[in-house]
């Protein structure tokens, strides 16, 4: 059974797990949205559309590369969650 010290820690755990496997996403759509928002800018382009298409792809093909090392995170604390009793 767990005391109320080990379930802060898992959910502190579990938040940061979060905030890591959503990193690289995050940060490469907000690159590319900078980027097209820079390029919009010099080219005096006022169509909002455009943007979205790229961060799309973007984000998308990071997700793809980055999915194995993301599998393989969320499968190392499961497996420490249900060796510590938490679940």
């Amino acid at each position: 059974m767990l005391d109320a010290n080990q379930a802060v820690d898992l959910c502190r755990q579990a938040l940061l797990l979060a905030a890591l496997l959503a990193a690289p996403v995050l940060l490469a759509g907000a690159a590319t949205g900078l980027l097209s928002g820079l390029v919009q800018t010099l080219f005096q382009v006022q169509d909002q559309s455009i943007s979205f298409v790229p961060k799309l792809v973007v984000s998308s093909l990071v997700l793809l590369a980055c999915l194995p090392w993301m599998l393989s995170r969320m499968m190392d604390f499961a497996g420490t969650l249900f060796a510590s009793g938490g679940f």
